[in-house]
């Protein structure tokens, strides 16, 4: 299998969160010269005629993480990172604006990775076997534009051209009828790369509204294509919306070569959100259509309640029919999963609860669990240190079945502390 081990260890991959997922970044600027040059050639952009046509403003944040796994079968692997993500946003009259952001990650000490905890002990028998490498290494430094992108606004129309943030779906842990993001399952808020593409949008009264989205690709046809169209429905108090994509798909492996499947994937969805009871209630769910594999349905369905003292608690689950539903998984469906964030599983139940502790600092808990037996715990500590300044600390701790979607004996913890200006 000669392309396989390029899949697995590969010099322009990196590691997100604790959960093991892999992604690949080698199309992303990744040369400080290259970054010199479109940071100068910015204000020529903006202001081509020389001179001050619009002022430019700066944020950002500083962020260091601290990540250390430890697993029973490898030594603990510890992730030591710097980043600085700066900001800027100019308007120039007449409806039209440009935001972006420019992300600088720096990796101290060791930067090769082992993702055999992430594994069960079975795929990771049978990729050895099959003579592929469990270990990548991270760019020891990566500087990329992260989102880049203009607007032109008119009352209630928006035209966006750029590399700029696609997500849809009211589900948290994941969401089904978001084709071009991933999210990593401890830490789901956290932000996430910008796509590149065309989209407009038109709004109307109480919750109206309608997207049409392209990614361009190699040429039309392999480009993406999404529609959305929601409203809030005033006589029983839900916000509805139908979507449908057209997309190429990569995120499908091949169990022979495990090389990713390249397809054409047509999807029709429904989102859905409102109030049931006092209780906020959510349902987001697609039909996929797919080229060279089986086609499936994907669920992901949520309640959620605040009391008065401001607990917070929650329940989700997801349906994944791509998956199977019963341990031992494939090696391909782990592959996908590392490579892409697909769900190895055929479905997981999420509780969490979140709970202030002071004023500045809250709480949570959150629990995943799988048909198969297996589990992970999620326990967050988030706090505000100072007044520009914030503390999350957040971990992982997998336990029942070694074979199931969240093999045992793995622990993380995430400690990040980010200072904004």
């Amino acid at each position: 299998m000669p392309g396989a081990k390029r899949m697995i260890s590969s010099n322009d991959c990196t590691i997100s969160g604790t959960d093991g997922t892999i992604s690949g970044t080698g199309w992303r600027t990744k040369s400080s010269a290259v970054l010199s040059i479109l940071i100068l050639a910015l204000p020529g952009v903006l202001c081509p005629h020389g001179g001050i046509r619009a002022q430019i403003s700066l944020s950002g944040y500083y962020e260091h993480t601290l990540n250390v796994d430890y697993a029973k079968r490898t030594a603990e692997q510890l992730l030591d990172a710097s980043k600085l993500r700066l900001d800027f946003r100019t308007e120039a009259g007449a409806g039209l604006s440009f935001d972006g952001n420019l992300n600088f990650i720096v990796y101290h000490g060791a930067v090769e990775r082992d993702i055999s905890p992430f594994l069960p002990p079975s795929v990771v028998q049978e990729l050895q076997a099959a003579g592929i490498p469990l270990t990548f290494r991270l760019d020891q430094e990566r500087y990329y534009l992260d989102n880049a992108f203009l607007t032109w606004e008119k009352e209630g129309l928006r035209f966006r051209a750029g590399k700029q943030q696609l997500s849809w779906g009211p589900g948290y842990s994941f969401n089904p009828t978001d084709l071009f993001h991933r999210k990593n399952i401890l830490d789901p808020t956290y932000e996430k790369e910008g796509v590149t593409a065309l989209r407009l949008d038109y709004r109307w009264g109480i919750g109206g509204n309608l997207s049409a989205i392209m990614a361009p690709g190699d040429d039309l046809d392999r480009s993406g294509y999404a529609l959305r169209l929601g409203t809030f429905v005033e006589a029983i108090g839900y916000d509805i919306a139908l979507t449908a994509h057209q997309v190429t798909d990569s995120t499908s492996v091949d169990p022979v070569t495990l090389m990713p499947v390249h397809q054409r994937r047509r999807a029709l969805g429904l989102e859905f959100s409102g109030s049931l009871l006092g209780l906020g209630v959510w349902l987001e769910g697609n039909h996929n259509s797919m080229e060279a594999e089986e086609n499936f349905d994907r669920v992901v369905a949520g309640l959620d309640y605040t009391f008065g003292d401001g607990t917070y608690v929650m329940l989700e689950g997801l349906y994944n029919g791509r998956a199977e539903w019963e341990d031992p998984y494939p090696a391909h469906d782990w592959v996908g999963y590392l490579s892409y964030g697909e769900p190895v599983a055929g479905a997981w139940l999420l509780a969490g609860l979140t709970r202030p502790v002071t004023d500045l600092v809250s709480g949570s808990l959150y629990f995943f669990g799988s048909p198969d037996g297996s589990a992970i715990l999620n326990p967050r500590i988030e706090a505000s240190i100072a007044q520009n300044a914030d503390l999350i600390v957040f971990g992982g701790i997998t336990a029942g079945s070694k074979e199931g979607a969240f093999p045992s004996g793995l622990a993380s913890v995430v400690a990040r502390i980010t200072v904004w200006f």
